[in-house]
């Protein structure tokens, strides 16, 4: 028989959903009591930034958005202009080219061989700064045996090569373009003087056995020779100067040092029994007294300003003493240059030297070679601070005085009978402008009617205006994104 289900009454089933209740109406009212008691929340202010700029209208991709480039592309295209008028007048032999902090913005026959007469002086200079380093310093010394402030025998005068050994009364008597920077020989004399010296028994004896006996480029001109330069060697006081004052040189410039340092001591008071000689000085002599140079960074400085034409050659044989631990030559010092011009990437087939001061007609270089050396170092390094400053140093002290780039134009001039040649850089608002012009042509330099009269100075006075007017496009807030 199946099972009937039992009935369920209504009572038990309310008293569960009372039981139910109660603790929810508990967790209700703890809810209530705890939100109660927690701090209302903090309502930050948010800052409203005053005077908003106003949203530029310009697009984002206007050119206005790069108002610097824009600027010099302006400049550069009036640069260009006033290049190109000038370059008409430029002939085949001849060389112009300039840039703008480096970039290139006008070439007319870059790659010409043209003579650079002392524009050749930038490499000589350049490479004795890398071979011998801008601190390098020559040294002249006296040697000898000294007992009781006698000189026993023989006081030997030993030539390191300085070129701008000098007495105090030598660059007083150049009228332009006198030597600075230079080795006062009277400091060898107060040495001695310091150390007691009184007398010497024998001689003042030249030595100059550091550089060779070549004392001129074979190939100069006599109105070079003993003028322009020369004669040349390791131990020379004043350029050889026999006769200050004049243009008359010793023969043998060791010679004519033995002379002038014994005509200075005698006026000290130091005794000297023999008459100056030339000779070797014996191994093992005790130094007794030594002057030293300016450094490298100022003789090459004075080179460059002064156009100093000695300076320069004896630089050349110097710098083959130091690369190859030899005799120094004017032969060897160009195979040094070239071999340095080779590591700075520099095509040397487009080059030819015969000497150091660029004196000789023969010697072959480029506009772009000469730019190439210029900017081979910082233009505030030694090579570029040592150019003469339009209106205010050097041989460009009376160039371009009335000119808007006077105090800003800094470079080495060059000139021979047919070539004036003019190298360097301008410094403006809108960047550096580095040039080289060289122009050959038949008198191009000729100032017999006067200074300032040559048929360069025509080229000089544009080149000057043009690069002087730099920039001249707008600037770069005119052109800045509005």
């Amino acid at each position: 028989m199946a099972r009937k289900p039992a009935k369920v009454g209504i009572a038990p089933i309310l008293a569960l959903i009372v039981l139910a209740a109660i603790p929810a109406v508990g967790f209700g009212y703890l809810w209530h009591w705890a939100d109660a008691r927690v701090p209302a929340p903090e309502v930050a202010e948010i800052p409203v930034a005053p005077n908003l700029p106003i949203p530029l209208t310009t697009p984002v991709l206007s050119v206005r958005r790069a108002p610097r480039t824009l600027a010099s592309l302006s400049s550069d295209g009036s640069l260009v202009t006033g290049l190109t008028a000038l370059g008409t007048l430029v002939n085949d032999t001849s060389c112009m080219v300039v840039e703008v902090d480096g970039r290139k913005i006008y070439d007319h026959g870059g790659d010409a061989p043209v003579t650079p007469a002392s524009n050749e002086k930038l490499i000589t200079g350049a490479v004795a700064l890398e071979v011998l380093g801008p601190d390098f310093t020559y040294t002249t010394k006296l040697l000898g045996n000294v007992v009781n402030g006698v000189v026993q025998g023989d006081l030997f005068m030993l030539g390191g090569g300085d070129p701008l050994l000098s007495t105090a009364d030598y660059p007083p008597s150049i009228i332009t373009d006198a030597p600075t920077n230079v080795t006062p020989l009277e400091n060898l004399v107060t040495a001695l003087v310091t150390a007691g010296i009184t007398q010497v028994q024998g001689r003042v004896v030249g030595d100059d056995s550091r550089y060779d006996t070549q004392r001129f480029i074979p190939s100069w001109s006599d109105s070079i020779k003993n003028g322009e330069a020369g004669p040349l060697g390791a131990l020379m006081v004043n350029d050889s100067t026999r006769q200050i004052g004049s243009t008359k040189r010793y023969t043998d410039p060791a010679a004519g040092a033995a002379t002038d340092l014994t005509r200075l001591l005698k006026a000290a008071g130091i005794k000297v029994s023999g008459a100056p000689a030339v000779g070797p000085t014996p191994a093992d002599l005790p130094v007794v007294a030594s002057v030293q140079s300016a450094t490298m960074a100022n003789i090459v400085g004075e080179m460059l300003t002064t156009s100093d034409d000695n300076t320069a050659e004896m630089l050349l044989k110097e710098i083959s003493v130091h690369a190859d631990n030899v005799i120094g030559s004017t032969l060897d010092g160009i195979d040094v240059i070239k071999r340095v011009l080779t590591e700075w990437g520099i095509d040397t087939t487009k080059i030819s030297l015969v000497d150091g001061s660029g004196l000789d007609s023969g010697n072959v270089v480029t506009c772009n070679i000469l730019l190439q050396v210029l900017l081979h170092q910082p233009l505030d390094g030694p090579l570029g601070a040592g150019l003469a400053v339009a209106g205010q140093t050097g041989t460009l002290a009376t160039q371009f005085v009335d000119s808007t780039v006077v105090g800003r134009l800094h470079a080495k001039t060059g000139t021979l009978t047919n070539v004036k040649a003019l190298t360097g850089y301008v410094t403006t608002t809108g960047g550096t402008l580095d040039f080289s012009l060289v122009l050959g042509a038949p008198g191009i330099s000729d100032e017999s009617k006067g200074p300032g009269t040559g048929p360069y100075e025509a080229f000089w006075n544009e080149l000057a205006k043009t690069l002087g007017a730099y920039p001249s496009g707008p600037t770069v807030d005119i052109l800045a994104p509005r």
